[in-house]
């Protein structure tokens, strides 16, 4: 059997089954599709969901299936000064659609979010959404400034509503989870799509029906027939060798992806096109210039593939972009059980437009916030207590403990090997263009 079919299939179909593994861990541990989650408090370490989360917004999502009807979703009146975003997703993790402060769309009031092929009852005075595959997702953030202003943002939150359509019709409106209420769903087992190779397609023929293949893949996706893949689902190999063949490879395409991930270099060689510049590295990947919210992947489906190993939910690059970095300005990995450092931010040459922020956040190794005494994960252009530099500047410092000399503006890091990302929500166009100077991290001492 072809091993470069095998990995042709896998990378194809990866975003599937990671659509599918979110929504299994939205249901075992917030609730079941369909159905509006909000999140009441920041991300903090314990949140393991989604690999690299901020805490600077409140996030507000849900997982859908259309296969029962469309539903009518009602967002609120969010005032003109506070970034917000709602990104929707289709399986493939396309952006399809997507509503707030960039966009300026998401009048107050009913959208009514469509599967393929819908030829239903369209209510009047309605906005459409039409999604493009039955599964997706949808993951809003609202700005919050502080721990003060979460009471605000509940309030945009508990202002939008997830609804079936037929429900709707009817008077009725769509329950909101917020963590507090006990649902049937919760503490369900989620699939092991990483170490079980039947569980991985497993999902994918649960998520291609309703999944229609895009006419421009139909011709690259046909040559994956004889490992049991078509467009109406997987079935699985009769010829033991073939099936032997198709897990082995599903095993070594996680390793692949992983290997990207891990090895920026690698992601390179292979076709990812990175920018550079002062330690910092991100890719402005699926560009949406003419601002209609859209990003597409297109036909490159390893890049697809790299970002959702990396970044579920991912924002076109006008929308939010994610510069990292791992190492000091000697070259070494960031640790901070051997050095303190500092990055000085430029407040006269930001790197976000005045309606949107930047923030820089701690992720250890594995992706995740790193717990911390000071329950401190991120310092931003938000922060009410930031302290400025004589000249106006911003100085962020990055060590273990808490140096004398400053604290609103301390980042708490491990005593281990760390990476630093730089958020820039809304970014100017030297951002995009890979031209921006972000600010060189310094070994202190």
């Amino acid at each position: 059997m072809d091993s470069q079919l095998i990995r042709d299939a896998f990378v194809y179909v990866q975003p599937l089954v990671e659509t599918r593994r979110q929504h299994l861990m939205h249901n075992s541990t917030l609730g079941p599709d369909n159905a509006l989650f909000a999140f009441r408090t920041l991300v903090d370490h314990t949140h393991r969901n989604v690999p690299s989360p901020n805490s600077d917004t409140a996030y507000t999502a849900f997982g859908y299936n259309l296969a029962d009807g469309p539903l009518v979703i009602e967002f609120p009146e969010v005032e003109s000064e506070r970034y917000w975003v709602l990104p929707f997703y289709d399986a493939f993790t396309n952006v399809y659609a997507s509503f707030g402060t960039r966009t300026k769309r998401g009048r107050p009031g009913p959208h009514l979010l469509v599967g393929p092929g819908y030829d239903g009852e369209l209510p009047a005075d309605v906005e459409v959404i039409t999604s493009p595959t039955e599964r997706g997702a949808m993951l809003g953030r609202f700005l919050v400034y502080g721990p003060d202003d979460l009471a605000a943002v509940h309030r945009l939150q508990d202002a939008m509503s997830v609804t079936p359509l037929s429900d709707w019709l009817a008077g009725k409106r769509g329950m909101t989870y917020t963590g507090e209420q006990p649902w049937p769903g919760r503490g369900a087992e989620v699939p092991d799509a990483k170490g079980d190779p039947a569980s991985f397609w497993r999902m994918v023929d649960e998520m291609l029906p309703g999944t229609p293949i895009p006419e421009r893949d139909r011709e690259y996706f046909a040559r994956f027939a004889p490992l049991g893949l078509t467009e109406s689902g997987f079935t699985e190999p009769a010829d033991p060798a073939v099936r032997d063949a198709l897990y082995r490879g599903t095993l070594d395409g996680w390793k692949f992806l992983e290997g990207m991930a891990a090895d920026q270099t690698q992601a390179e060689k292979l076709g990812v096109h990175f920018l550079h510049r002062n330690g910092w590295d991100w890719s402005a990947v699926g560009s949406d210039p003419d601002n209609t919210g859209v990003r597409d992947y297109g036909t490159d489906y390893l890049l697809r593939a790299w970002v959702n190993t990396l970044y579920y939910g991912m924002l076109p690059p006008e929308e939010a972009l994610y510069p990292t970095s791992f190492g000091d300005d000697t070259g070494a990995r960031l640790n901070g059980a051997e050095h303190a450092y500092t990055l000085t931010v430029d407040t006269a040459d930001l790197p976000n437009r005045p309606d949107g922020f930047w923030s820089v956040t701690l992720y250890g190794t594995d992706g995740y916030m790193v717990d911390n005494p000071a329950k401190r994960f991120k310092v931003g252009s938000h922060d009410a207590d930031l302290t400025p530099d004589s000249d106006g500047r911003i100085t962020i410092t990055v060590a273990h403990e808490q140096p004398a000399d400053t604290k609103a503006n301390w980042l708490p890091a491990p005593a281990s090997e760390f990476y630093l990302m730089f958020r820039a929500y809304l970014p100017v166009s030297a951002v995009v263009a890979g031209t921006y100077p972000f600010p060189q991290v310094t070994r202190r001492h």
